[in-house]
């Protein structure tokens, strides 16, 4: 999944804001309705927005994972019961397995700015063409 001009822009303004996009996901076919009663924000704004909800999606790939590999709701009861009738760590070890094979991960301040920096950059040179 990619996030769209949308989704950022949907993330900067003000919920009751009213606005629009007409004939496709761009700035310059965004309709502004709320006159001076919100602050539009910039398409600069927007482009650094999407580089951060889009680096963001990236980052938080591990949670993704995660989901996929863990045991169902009805086996990780199942191995809990049996963990405590039992006295072992069946559920806890299965949990660690999936941790371990997709370690959490966080955003870089580094990365985010540079992913905002060229966003910017590739907005300035789409203007000079």
């Amino acid at each position: 999944m990619r996030y769209t001009l949308f989704d950022a822009f949907q993330k900067l303004v003000d919920p009751n804001a009213q606005w629009g996009f007409a004939n496709g996901d761009r700035y310059e076919n965004l309709i502004w309705m709320s006159g001076d009663s919100y602050t539009q924000p910039t398409e600069e704004e927007c482009v650094q927005k999407l580089a951060e909800l889009n680096y963001e999606y990236e980052v938080n790939e591990y949670q993704r994972q995660r989901v996929r590999e863990y045991p169902s709701m009805a086996e990780q009861q199942d191995m809990q019961f049996h963990d405590a009738v039992n006295g072992t760590t069946t559920w806890k070890d299965a949990i660690q397995a999936v941790k371990d094979k997709y370690p959490k991960k966080k955003m870089n301040t580094r990365t985010l700015n540079k992913r905002k920096k060229d966003a910017l950059a590739k907005l300035e040179a789409s203007r000079e063409s």
